[in-house]
């Protein structure tokens, strides 16, 4: 992660410095042996750094992203369910689950998900008199999994 940032610092500062060529600038800071050895060091320990959270990550997979209701009442629950698969080769944690409005309630187990093991993330849509007409809910799913949020989407018409 820190190298990514000081690859971004440093393009940021090289962009900077094409926009005023003309300009003359001094530094106080002197290249030499030693700073090179420090910079070398660094970026190692972010490469090891990276390697390790890397090493952390299993993979996910879902059923499907998306769930339409299809025409549905107000002010009445309606439930799907998810299905998330651990595809990698470390137990998959869910971190957290959450929903982009109080009309939608994800519920899921907070257990680790073993390689090659499932479980179903339960969400109840609960649209109120107020919400008629398309709508369109997303609930995010972040796991210690490459991607890290995976974002799921609930659809509905809404009629009186």
């Amino acid at each position: 992660m820190r190298f990514l940032y000081l690859s971004l610092i440093f393009l940021l500062l090289c962009g900077c410095n094409e926009a005023t060529k003309e300009k003359k600038y001094a530094s106080s800071i002197v290249a030499n042996e030693e700073n090179e050895k420090e910079l070398s060091s660094k970026l190692s320990d972010v490469q090891a750094e990276e390697k390790e959270r890397m090493s952390n990550l299993t993979l996910v997979a879902f059923d499907r992203l998306k769930h339409d209701f299809g025409n549905i009442k107000a002010d009445a629950d309606y439930t799907t369910e998810f299905t998330i698969k651990n595809t990698g080769k470390k137990p998959l944690q869910i971190f957290d689950v959450k929903a982009s409005c109080g009309c939608t309630v994800p519920k899921w187990n907070k257990n680790p998900i073993s390689p090659n093991g499932s479980d179903k993330i339960k969400v109840t849509f609960h649209p109120k008199s107020t919400q008629l007409g398309g709508q369109n809910k997303t609930i995010s799913v972040l796991t210690n999994s490459d991607p890290g949020i995976v974002i799921l989407e609930i659809l509905a018409n809404v009629e009186p």
